[in-house]
């Protein structure tokens, strides 16, 4: 079986733009963030989707509902495919918790402060491709609505690659490691996973 994913991160949020931290947490998608939303609809015009899913967060809702906007496919909200879960430092400036981000980044843990760690969010991005792949069949192209850190987490469970190294070349590139509006391209074939495409802005996307 063939399956061909299409994961798009949400459009610019109002916690985005004040620089607040967002995980668990939600904020509505800004102007700009619509924007974002509409330049992945325009690049991914072309494609045939057959099944679609999001984040149950509110801004992945929305900006699943611009992308699919002139279709008659729906997505599925699925809360496996919530963002990382930062804890009691979920909705905080990031500008006065930088210090503890940056260590706690070292271990990928805020469990003692009721967020995710490594193991459980990669537990749950392992759990929802299951349960999702259980519902296609060959040759499905799959729309997927999620979020940055998420998207961050999936690189080496799935596909083998070293997220801090790729953050790290990303930022020596000046480039933002997932932006809001980015596709990521990947697929299921063979009984594994192969990336097609790291994650792009939307008007530098090439199906």
């Amino acid at each position: 079986m063939r399956v061909t994913f299409y994961y798009v991160r949400h459009g610019q949020t109002l916690f985005n733009k004040i620089r607040r931290l967002q995980g668990s947490c939600d904020s509505p998608l800004t102007e700009q963030g619509i924007r974002e939303a509409e330049k992945a609809a325009e690049a991914l015009r072309s494609v045939p989707f057959t099944r679609a899913y999001c984040s149950s967060s509110e801004r992945a809702v929305d900006t699943a509902a611009i992308i699919l906007k002139e279709r008659s496919l729906k997505a599925e909200p699925m809360k496996g495919l919530k963002e990382f879960d930062f804890g009691l430092m979920d909705g905080a400036l990031i500008e006065q918790v930088k210090p503890e981000m940056t260590e706690r980044r070292k271990k990928d843990s805020w469990k003692d402060i009721g967020g995710d760690d490594t193991e459980s969010i990669t537990n749950r991005i392992i759990r929802t491709f299951s349960e999702i792949l259980s519902e296609c069949k060959d040759g499905d192209r799959v729309l997927i609505v999620s979020h940055g850190s998420y998207c961050l987490h999936m690189l080496k469970p799935l596909f083998g690659i070293d997220p801090v190294k790729f953050r790290e070349e990303r930022s020596e590139n000046g480039a933002f490691p997932v932006p809001n509006g980015g596709i990521m391209k990947f697929e299921w074939a063979d009984g594994s996973w192969k990336m097609l495409e790291l994650p792009t802005e939307p008007e530098k996307f090439h199906d």
